[in-house]
């Protein structure tokens, strides 16, 4: 009977040393906690820096030898040559397994159990009686995080009008394999919410209302295990109304545009003008709401001899453009009845006629010495119709008023300031009124003006002569009447300098003088 048992004990002995371990304690279908299943073969992932959950079949299979009398079925984690941890520990009682036992297990790994980026889990069965049998061994490794998870988009249309796509790049990280999810939240105060069937790298919004959306991608990877969530986007859709209320009226040269309303609620203004047949509608280059028409619009229909021209104002908000109406303007007449006349401290002048009917008034005086010299003139304060202020003096200081309307000008007539007398008299003012004729603007840069306040009608030659003209040019010859102003552009090829002119009336000088070009 002892010579039998012998025999059993080495045979149960031969056994269980030449059974395949990875077959007696084996460890099978591995799965994420989330259900992803973890092929043969395949390592468990970790996330750097992460935390996973694995369940498994833990298996020992007994040949049917009584021998084996119990013992401990682990689980370990190796984290190096001399270090484990251990995740599941099964106790088997005296002569428990007597056939094959399977367990299903479930264990939690970190990436801080593993910290040279790899390693494994193993099974072991540890006998009472006898060595510790190892079973299957299951590699792990540590993927990166997800990285590179970022979209851009952001954009502001108007309702009705097509939204672009909100792309970003595929991510880095994980294990290489990613499935996308987006969300979108209405407004500042809103939940985020998936969207049905957005599950691409790149998303592209329809169908919007006005409202403020933001948006974002949510990247998952390491079979559901790792998760990333982007930056946000945000598409404001702005209210699309039609404009209204574009209306423009002509007054001279100056027009008023109305308020617009609709659109967004904020304007823009460009102005379009029709001059040259044929060449069809030009911006001006001005953005106000309203607009003084340029000098040079008119200069231009005059030059082209055009007996009227077009204008009208565009505006724009958001993506809706209105045309007002149209008004019609005519070329500037010369100006006439530019007079004025001195009022105790106060040059009060006319109202003038012609141009485009409205007027801008520059005022001028200059000083006139007592050998004949002229200082000046120098623009006064002031831009209106009549000129109020302190005009006495000691010095013989004259006026005149300049009226510019379109492309016209005109000089007014000139008058000459109460003078301030003696101490003895100092309260006594007496109007000293030009007997003679005077230039101005001097120094001139353009043309000159020559002036008289002849009570009388009187024919006059006015001849001007330097050193740089080869002769000397009349530049009017005729009659003149009381307060004419006699103007003369100077040709642009005229050498700069002094010029000399005198007066010639009668077949005597009377009056000369000079002026500078410049």
């Amino acid at each position: 009977m002892k010579i039998k048992l012998l025999i059993l004990f080495f045979v149960g002995l031969f056994a269980i040393s030449g059974y395949s371990q990875t077959e007696m304690i084996s460890i099978s279908n591995l799965k994420y906690t989330n259900g992803s299943a973890i092929a043969s073969g395949s390592p468990i992932q970790i996330a750097e820096g992460g935390t996973v959950s694995v369940t498994f079949d833990l298996r020992i299979n007994n040949p049917g030898f009584a021998l084996i009398k119990g013992g401990t079925l682990s689980v370990y984690s190796k984290l190096n040559s001399s270090t484990n941890i251990q995740h599941v520990s099964i106790l088997f009682g005296q002569n428990a397994i007597s056939a094959s036992v399977s367990r299903q297990c479930t264990i939690e790994l970190k990436s801080s159990h593993f910290p040279s980026g790899t390693g494994s889990i193993y099974a072991q069965f540890s006998p009472i009686d006898n060595s510790p049998i190892l079973g299957t061994t299951v590699i792990v490794k540590i993927v990166p995080l997800i990285t590179s998870n970022y979209i851009i988009g952001n954009q502001t249309v108007y309702e009705g009008d097509s939204v672009g796509s909100i792309n970003g790049p595929t991510p880095n990280g994980g294990n290489g394999l990613y499935t996308y999810a987006w969300q979108q939240k209405i407004g500042s105060g809103g939940a985020w919410t998936n969207i049905p069937g957005a599950t691409g790298v790149t998303f592209q919004p329809t169908n919007l209302s006005v409202s403020t959306i933001s948006y974002r991608r949510i990247v998952t990877s390491l079979f559901g295990t790792l998760t990333d969530t982007s930056n946000e986007v945000t598409v404001t859709i702005l209210p699309n109304t039609p404009i209204e209320n574009n209306t423009i009226t002509l007054s001279g040269s100056e027009i008023q545009g109305s308020t617009p309303t609709g659109g967004i609620g904020s304007f823009t203004y460009s102005w379009y003008a029709y001059i040259l047949e044929g060449e069809g509608w030009q911006w001006m280059g001005y953005t106000t709401k309203d607009w003084s028409i340029p000098d040079g619009v008119y200069q231009f229909m005059e030059n082209l001899g055009n007996s009227e021209g077009f204008i009208y104002r565009e505006v724009r908000s958001g993506n809706q453009i209105s045309r007002s109406n149209i008004v019609t303007i005519y070329p500037a007449q010369p100006i006439q009845n530019n007079t004025i006349t001195l009022s105790g401290n106060d040059i009060i002048g006319s109202l003038p006629t012609g141009g485009t009917g409205t007027f801008r008034y520059e005022y001028y005086s200059y000083l006139e010495l007592p050998d004949g010299e002229i200082e000046g003139p120098s623009m006064m304060p002031g831009s209106e119709q009549n000129y109020r202020g302190p005009i006495q003096s000691y010095l013989t200081i004259k006026y005149y008023r300049r009226v510019i309307s379109g492309n016209k000008s005109s000089y007014s007539n000139i008058i000459t300031a109460p003078i301030i007398q003696s101490s003895a008299n100092k309260t006594s003012f007496t109007e000293n009124i030009d007997s003679d004729l005077t230039v101005y603007p001097n120094p001139t840069s353009e043309s000159i003006n020559f002036s008289t306040t002849f009570s009388t009608e009187k024919d006059i030659e006015i001849i001007v002569y330097s050193e740089s003209l080869p002769d000397t040019k009349s530049v009017f010859k005729g009659r003149v009447t009381p307060n004419q102003v006699v103007n003369w552009n100077i040709p642009s090829n005229y050498s700069k300098g002094v010029y000399f002119y005198k007066i010639i009336s009668d077949n005597a000088e009377v009056k000369t003088g000079k002026f500078i070009f410049r």
